[in-house]
């Protein structure tokens, strides 16, 4: 599936420092030395921030040298999707999960100093 926005590849190359919008809360930041990074704008549905308005919420992608143009999309949608379900993205980084097993022989390990002989 081809994703498209405001951006293209030339664009992102060429653009002066500021911040570029792509569509669908994607922006390229270009700095003053050129240094140019990407980050997408959701806003967590059914979740609200201090004052109690909507929870918006930027996630840095990478920097324009290493994410491409449409990788920066693919992954900016699959956070907007996140978001849309009332997932924070944030809190929904890949981690791995240790099992009752592994979590249960690192209690015993850790308790058994207090144990009585």
């Amino acid at each position: 599936m081809a994703l498209s926005g405001k951006l293209t590849k030339k664009l992102v190359e060429n653009l002066s420092a500021g911040r570029h919008g792509d569509g669908n809360g994607l922006y390229l930041v270009v700095d003053p030395s050129g240094a140019r990074r990407w980050f997408v704008r959701v806003v967590v549905k059914g979740q609200r921030n201090k004052k109690g308005g909507p929870l918006r919420t930027d996630f840095g992608l990478g920097g324009a040298d290493i994410v491409t143009l449409n990788q920066a999309r693919e992954r900016a949608l699959e956070y907007r999707r996140m978001a849309k379900q009332g997932l924070n993205p944030r809190f929904k980084a890949h981690r791995e999960v240790p099992t009752f097993e592994e979590v249960a022989q690192q209690v015993h390990f850790d308790r058994m100093p207090m144990w009585k002989k």
